[in-house]
């Protein structure tokens, strides 16, 4: 009963077909890592390429003229990292961070969109034009007015991101790391768009920012709850 009767060869053709299909296996993911790192890199060029695009009509006369090298750069980075993890799928068990990076794209992306469309390359300088801005600085200052237009405007992106973002009939996700990620990438805009105020502008305006971030993701992660059960 302790003998092994099975014959050497035929324990042989099992390992050699367990040991070939395992390198068959290593040789497609291989490939695939290879192929989803290059297409991630080419869309990393197009997106820094658009990001270019999108601060080359900012007003630069009051920066330095490296300012738009080093913000490019920066933001190009970022954007090469995130797209990576989001085509490797890159995940552990308790940290999503394709799908975070994901939605950190696309809340990019959206406030790509809405630079587009705003009528003035200074943002802050138009949010204080507006009625609820100019009350809002009137009350508090510009430092005031820079965190609620950050929680505002992240408040949106962050949402319609996450809503777009997240695929159905996945499990649930927490929003602190995407929001987290939504943060990392908008924070060069931040910086640059609060050259030449003061720091306190800038913290309190990357202040909004993260927290407008945060309830965004949330109530985006709650609205596809619902829309998920509708």
């Amino acid at each position: 009963m302790g003998s092994d009767s099975t014959p050497p060869e035929l324990r042989e053709g099992v390992r050699s077909g367990i040991v070939g299909t395992i390198e068959r296996d290593v040789e497609l993911r291989g490939g695939r890592t290879a192929r989803l790192l290059v297409a991630a890199g080419a869309l990393g060029v197009l997106g820094a390429v658009g990001i270019t695009l999108m601060i080359a009509d900012h007003p630069f006369g009051h920066h330095p003229h490296w300012h738009v090298a080093v913000f490019a750069a920066v933001w190009s980075g970022l954007l090469v990292v995130s797209l990576a993890l989001v085509f490797l799928q890159v995940r552990t068990p308790t940290l999503p961070l394709a799908r975070s990076a994901a939605i950190g794209i696309l809340g990019l992306g959206a406030a790509g969109l809405c630079s587009a469309v705003c009528p003035d390359q200074h943002f802050l300088a138009w949010w204080s034009s507006t009625a609820a801005g100019a009350r809002l600085g009137a009350a508090g200052g510009l430092v005031l007015s820079a965190l609620c237009f950050g929680v505002i405007s992240s408040l949106f992106l962050g949402a319609v991101a996450t809503v777009v973002g997240l695929g159905w009939g996945r499990g649930p996700i927490r929003p602190l790391l995407p929001a987290a990620l939504l943060l990392l990438l908008l924070s060069p805009g931040v910086a640059l768009q609060s050259f030449d105020t003061s720091w306190a502008v800038f913290w309190s305006w990357l202040l909004g920012t993260a927290a407008g971030a945060y309830a965004g993701v949330a109530t985006g992660i709650r609205v596809r709850i619902l829309l998920s059960g509708a």
